[in-house]
């Protein structure tokens, strides 16, 4: 079969969708995966096909804009800048592909909206990705979306939130895209935030059921299928061996490094983290790998047992890392689960706050609030995370469990069958 698959957003919001069209082209199907132009070459070299959607530009302008890591401002950001923005190129691209290659299912980001419209006009099946547990929008499994909430939240107050929730989204969200919908042709709708999550043929959930497993109210025709990974980036892995030759004496040294990586979003807003991360290590003589995403984020006069680079895939370095402080993206957060080694995650905005929270609920890590981050609690968490013999045993026994479970495999067996059903 053809499958066409739709995704906006960053590296997190890409590579989940390369790990499922690598297990469909494995299984014999023509993928073409629709994104910015700036994933192009790593799509590309993982041998799909590749359709351009919006301007790399306009990726770089979202990603850079420091709205994005404030947690008060970074939801209508996105839904203005990314999401808004995209829907006219997304069903003008759709509409092209639809016309021209004739796809056989649609595979689609929730936030990517559009295209589903359009496969609902063409009598096209679609599968939805959920990437993150936050974004299935529960009443009895609620979700933590600010820095001061908690998980187990009563029914009564998840229903409360998820009201005013729907209200405002109405107002910021459904009338922009009803007023984009009637210069498409299409009919007005509503909740479309809450709604682009469960309507279509199914909706997969990429994480482990480890995490979050099902819940009562979860969309229909849903699934946890599990982390879907892909962590290769062909343009930025030029300083891999010497990456390797330092992990590797660390190793022998007995005393494995601690990884700090803010992902391929929040890395753009750095600021002094890495500095705050060299002290700490400092603070307690450990080695330590930074993975900083662009130059000027390195700290300068760094000690031969601290390096800094640019990426790493995390599949290769977390597994033989001490531990990982990271922000807490989708992404990210289920490479540190897999490794096996304890985390401290630091969350800024949107589901960061709850994959922290369901991260720090299976023993496995700690959670630093953002105003808290300095050199002394960043050392103080680490500690605890390299030296707490139960959390790393449980870090331990959860890595295993999520070695064996394949996600990707699972999501293209799923969407087969919405063909199939059709």
């Amino acid at each position: 079969m053809r499958v066409l698959m739709m995704t906006i957003g960053s590296g997190g919001d890409v590579h989940p969708f390369i790990g499922v069209g690598l297990r469909l082209a494995a299984r014999g199907h023509e993928v073409r995966l629709a994104t910015n132009p700036h994933f192009e070459a790593r799509i590309k070299a993982a041998g799909l096909g590749f359709e351009p959607l919006g301007t790399e530009a306009e990726f770089m302008q979202v990603l850079t804009d420091p709205r994005l890591v404030r947690q008060n401002a970074s939801p209508k950001l996105i839904i203005d800048e990314l999401i808004h923005k995209s829907v006219e190129p997304t069903v003008e691209l759709t509409q092209r592909v639809v016309t021209e290659w004739k796809p056989d299912v649609i595979v689609r980001h929730h936030i990517s909206l559009g295209s589903r419209w359009v496969a609902q006009r063409h009598g096209i099946p679609t599968a939805t990705i959920v990437l993150a547990p936050a974004f299935f929008f529960s009443r009895q499994d609620a979700g933590v979306y600010r820095s001061w909430e908690r998980l187990g939240s009563p029914r009564w107050l998840a229903e409360l939130r998820l009201r005013i929730g729907k209200y405002a989204m109405r107002w910021f969200m459904d009338r922009p895209l009803n007023a984009i919908r009637r210069r498409l042709g299409f009919e007005p709708g509503r909740d479309f935030l809450f709604g682009e999550v469960k309507d279509g043929d199914v909706t997969l959930g990429l994480w482990s059921k480890h995490l979050r497993g099902p819940a009562p109210d979860d969309p229909a025709h849903s699934h946890v299928c599990g982390y879907s990974f892909f962590d290769r980036s062909p343009t930025d892995e030029q300083d891999l061996n010497e990456l390797d030759s330092f992990v590797g004496r660390c190793e022998e040294s007995g005393r494995p490094p601690v990884v700090f990586t803010l992902g391929t979003s929040v890395v753009q807003h750095a600021g002094n983290f890495y500095h705050i991360a060299a002290e700490a290590c400092r603070m307690l003589d450990r080695p330590a790998v930074l993975l900083v995403g662009k130059p000027e984020n390195a700290p300068t006069g760094l000690p031969a047992s601290i390096r800094a680079f640019p990426y790493a895939p995390f599949s290769t370095l977390l597994p033989r890392a001490a531990a990982t402080v990271h922000h807490g993206g989708a992404g990210t957060t289920g490479q540190g689960l897999r490794s096996g080694r304890p985390t401290v995650i630091i969350p800024f905005v949107n589901d960061e706050f709850d994959n922290a929270a369901r991260a720090e609920r299976l023993g496995t890590s700690i959670t630093l609030g953002r105003r808290k981050l300095n050199a002394r609690s960043i050392a103080s968490c680490l500690d605890r995370a390299i030296h707490d013999r139960e959390m790393k045993m449980r870090a331990d026994v959860l890595g295993g469990a999520l070695r064996v479970e394949d996600g990707a495999e699972d999501a293209a067996e799923r969407i087969e069958a919405v063909v199939k059903l059709r």
